[in-house]
């Protein structure tokens, strides 16, 4: 059985690149730390009120489980994960 990659080398060296700034709110990734307040924000109420959750919990994802395709430096992920969540983040990078 053979296996095609639609994976772009030139795209997983320029990430494999910047793997460093993931976490440097100051660096390359800084605008999307600042989406991520809102998108958790976003999501965190979207889930709860699919789920029937209070959304002012600590917790309100605890026992949910969220894949995070093409999760770069986890950024979502951490901050589904703090929420309760169980959490699989899946990249073509692995750092």
């Amino acid at each position: 059985m053979q296996h095609d990659s639609t994976v772009n080398p030139e795209e997983v060296a320029f990430y494999e690149g910047l793997a460093a700034f993931w976490w440097d709110r100051t660096g390359p990734f800084w605008p999307l730390h600042r989406l991520n307040e809102l998108r958790v924000a976003w999501i965190r109420e979207r889930l709860c009120d699919h789920f029937g959750r209070p959304a002012a919990s600590d917790r309100p994802l605890e026992g949910l489980r969220v894949l995070d395709i093409g999760c770069g430096g986890g950024i979502l992920s951490e901050s589904m994960a703090a929420l309760g969540a169980e959490v699989c983040g899946i990249d073509v990078v692995e750092k």
